[in-house]
C-alpha cells in the first residue's frame, strides 16, 4: 500500500504483476502473480553492491493508540485511490479506542460505495525496525496492511516495505519491498488464521539487509541481490482496503460480508531489532 498525490497516474505491481492506476490521495496496491526473485532463509547470498549510508529519521517510539497522538499520525480523509480500490478514504472508519481500529463498511459517497480507514506519520523514519501487533480485517477481497512508504507525492523515487494480510488467505503474509518502483514479495504461511488473533509482525530495515519478524521470529530475508534495498526515508501507514478488480489477487470483493475492521494494539519503531520496543 503506497501513498499516492491526488490525480497521479503511477505503475504498481506486486508479485509480478503491474498495474497501471490513477489514484487520489492514499496507498497503492497491486495484483497478484508469479514470485521472483526472492531469497529464503536457507538460500540466502551476499549482495555485491555495497550497503548504502545509515539513514536517519524520526525518533524512536512506541504507541498503543490510547488516544490519537495528532503529532504522530495523520488520519486520511475524503479521497480515493482509483476504481481497483471499492472504497474512499474517511476519517469515520478510524478509531483511537485503546486501540487503532480501522473499518471497511458501506458508505455512499462521491467518491465511491464504500469506505476504508488508513493513518500514516507525519515524519519519515529511516532504517530500523518497524513493528506492529495487529488483528487482519476477515473477509474475502480486502486487505491488511502496515508498510512504510515513499515516492513521487512526495517528490522522491518509489521505495517501499510491506507487510500484508488478505481476508481470504488469512493463514499466509505477504512480505514486499520496492526500490525505484521494481519490487520483490514473498509470501510467508502462517500456524494461526491472522483474521482471528492478534499477532505481532515487523520488519528490520538495514542498509544490508531487510529481516521480517512473525511474533518476533525471523522469517524472511532479502540482501539486495537480484534488486537493491530501499534508500529512502519513508512515511509509517496502515490500513484497511477492499477491491473487485483485483479479484485474481485478493479473491472476489462481497459487500454482504461488511462491515470488517483491522485492529492495531501497538505500532513501535526502533533502531535496530536489538534495540527493539516490544509490542505487548
Amino acid at each position: 500500500m503506497r501513498e499516492i498525490s491526488a490525480g497521479m497516474k503511477v505503475l504498481f505491481g506486486v508479485a509480478g504483476v503491474g498495474v497501471a492506476v490513477t489514484v487520489g490521495f492514499g496507498f497503492a496496491q497491486l495484483a497478484d502473480g508469479p514470485l521472483s526473485g526472492v531469497r529464503s532463509l536457507t538460500d540466502r547470498q551476499i549482495s555485491s553492491a555495497p550497503p548504502s549510508p545509515q539513514l536517519i529519521g524520526g525518533d524512536p517510539f512506541a504507541d498503543d493508540f490510547s488516544k490519537h497522538r495528532k503529532k504522530v499520525w495523520k488520519v486520511s480523509d475524503g479521497w480515493r485511490n482509483g476504481e481497483w480500490t471499492v472504497n474512499d478514504w474517511r476519517a469515520s472508519q478510524v478509531k483511537f479506542d485503546g486501540a487503532l481500529t480501522l473499518a471497511l463498511d458501506h458508505n455512499v459517497t462521491k467518491l465511491a460505495k464504500f469506505s476504508g480507514g488508513e493513518v500514516q506519520s507525519k515524519r519519515g523514519y529511516g532504517h530500523g525496525y518497524y513493528q506492529t501487533r495487529m488483528r487482519a480485517a476477515p473477509g474475502s477481497g480486502t486487505v491488511s496492511g502496515f508498510f512504510t512508504y515513499t515516492g513521487p507525492p512526495f517528490g522522491k523515487p518509489w521505495d517501499e516495505i510491506d507487510v500484508e494480510i488478505l481476508g481470504a488467505k488469512p493463514r499466509e503474509v505477504m512480505f514486499t519491498y520496492f526500490r525505484d518502483g521494481e519490487k520483490r514479495s514473498h509470501k510467508h504461511p502462517l500456524a494461526f488464521d491472522a483474521t482471528k488473533e492478534m499477532h505481532t509482525y515487523g520488519f528490520d530495515w538495514q542498509p544490508d539487509y531487510i529481516r521480517w519478524y512473525v511474533d518476533d521470529a525471523m522469517v524472511h530475508e532479502e540482501v539486495g541481490v537480484d534488486l537493491p534495498l530501499p534508500i529512502i526515508k519513508q512515511k509509517i501507514m496502515v490500513s484497511l482496503w477492499g477491491s473487485r478488480q483485483l479479484k485474481d489477487w485478493v479473491g472476489p470483493f462481497d459487500p454482504a460480508m461488511l462491515p470488517v475492521t483491522m485492529r492495531v494494539n501497538c505500532i513501535t519503531y526502533s533502531h535496530s531489532y536489538a534495540t527493539r520496543q516490544p509490542c505487548n
